[in-house]
């Protein structure tokens, strides 16, 4: 699992980078129900005699779209609602957005000030700007170019008997804001769409990393924030 962007700097650097398949939207649902089957966490298929209430059923049995003009997101984010309620899903539409339109003022909503201090010092830059700009870059060198989110896809919830758990988010998190108060914490599976400039294509994110991205939303004082 990819846990942030600037940890995939060494992959970068150190490999030859391979143009994986670009996918179109008219293979989009084709591709967006093999990641579904191959990654859901959540277990096989039923029985057709077996009737199980919604509020039962683990991640994925219910999907909805989160749109901008229905509330104040720069993304679309498609979500089970059950798991990421629309202010959750609102910080994962700034995160992104921040990053392709390398807009300091979403990076700052998406994430607590302590965190995104911590974050600024432990990666070596001056500002939110440097870090944006660096992300951007580093995703450019998969994308193959200029790129612009559309989407933001969240596609599987990790459990916590998973290998990496949370205890890593956790001792981060410890070292960015000792004295945070948590009170709830959840890591997701997330793809983004995104389009090039000059080309009418919608193309994955997913696809082109070879893995998805994980992050985490965790509530500190009542809100929540975007970990990783």
């Amino acid at each position: 699992m990819k846990k942030f962007f600037t940890r995939i700097t060494a992959l970068l650097t150190a490999a030859v980078i391979t143009a994986f398949a670009a996918v179109s939207c008219d293979d989009k649902d084709e591709w967006d129900k093999k990641a579904k089957d191959e990654h859901n966490l959540a277990g096989g298929d039923l029985d057709d005699d077996v009737n199980v209430d919604l509020e039962q059923m683990p991640y994925g049995a219910e999907y909805q779209k989160l749109l901008p003009d229905e509330y104040d997101t720069p993304l679309g984010v498609d979500r089970d609602p059950r798991y990421l309620s629309d202010e959750e899903s609102a910080k994962f539409a700034d995160y992104f957005y921040a990053i392709s339109a390398r807009d300091p003022k979403y990076l700052e909503k998406a994430l607590h000030p302590d965190f995104l201090k911590y974050v600024l010092e432990t990666s070596g830059f001056s500002t939110a700007q440097e870090f944006l700009d660096n992300e951007y870059e580093l995703i450019k060198q998969y994308t193959g170019s200029d790129f612009e989110f559309t989407f933001v896809l969240v596609d599987g919830i990790m459990k916590n008997t998973d290998v990496t758990g949370l205890e890593a988010y956790d001792a981060r998190l410890e070292k960015a804001m000792p004295n945070a108060k948590v009170t709830d914490k959840k890591a997701f599976m997330i793809n983004c769409t995104y389009s090039k400039p000059n080309d009418n294509g919608s193309y994955s994110l997913q696809m082109r990393l070879g893995d998805y991205v994980t992050l985490c939303i965790y509530t500190i004082d009542g809100e929540p924030y975007v970990i990783f």
